[in-house]
């Protein structure tokens, strides 16, 4: 998925998850150390991968991103949500690019 594309999907799949437009975005680069792990707590947000990486394992609540051929997989899932796992395989350094995608909820309005 491109940057691009994830700009014109994001308010479709918020609108579709009942936020309308009651989201904020954040671009996020994450950088892992070779043969690095990292765990983000995503509990009720979106990270959206913008750009294929090789040597890296992503798990989560919705599914696996690995384009290595010792995965399992026949979907590769660039949405991802909840308790989020990355791994390096690499003995280099990577980056990873996401959309983080954070839902708010509007202010109540008295009547």
């Amino acid at each position: 998925m491109t940057t691009q594309i994830a700009l014109e999907y994001i308010p479709r799949r918020m609108k579709e998850l009942g936020y309308d437009s009651n989201y904020h975005i954040r671009f996020r680069h994450i950088v892992l150390k070779q043969d690095g792990c990292i765990e983000i707590n995503a509990q009720n947000q979106l990270y959206i991968l913008v750009e294929d990486v090789d040597q890296v394992n992503i798990l989560s609540d919705f599914g696996v991103y690995d384009l290595t051929q010792n995965t399992d997989t026949n979907e590769q899932f660039y949405e991802h949500q909840g308790i989020i796992f990355i791994g390096n395989y690499s003995a280099q350094t990577q980056h990873l690019k996401f959309i983080q995608v954070i839902p708010s909820h509007p202010l109540c309005q008295k009547t």
